[in-house]
């Protein structure tokens, strides 16, 4: 299940591109890998330390308000950007 963003979402592009290189500097992970279809622990082996500060990261930089009830059910990359755009939107 993932979380179905309210309203207009920002394009991917517009997020993924600063979200992949705050992905980058928490765990090294190549920007290239990162993309929208790609799961967060069994492809791209991100434990919960990293991901909490992926989650404190993405906060900061895009200046939203991430949910700790929500970041659950983030499994893929795409689930998190589209969170992140659906608000900036």
């Amino acid at each position: 299940m993932s979380v179905q963003p309210d309203g207009p979402v920002l394009s991917s592009p517009d997020v993924i591109t600063p979200f992949a290189e705050i992905v980058r500097r928490v765990t090294g992970i190549p920007v290239a890998e990162i993309r929208p279809e790609r799961l967060f622990v069994d492809e791209l082996r991100i434990d919960s330390l990293a991901m909490v500060e992926i989650l404190e990261g993405s906060a900061v930089h895009f200046g939203v308000h991430i949910d700790d009830e929500d970041a659950k059910y983030f499994v893929r990359v795409g689930d998190l950007v589209d969170y992140i755009g659906a608000r900036l939107g």
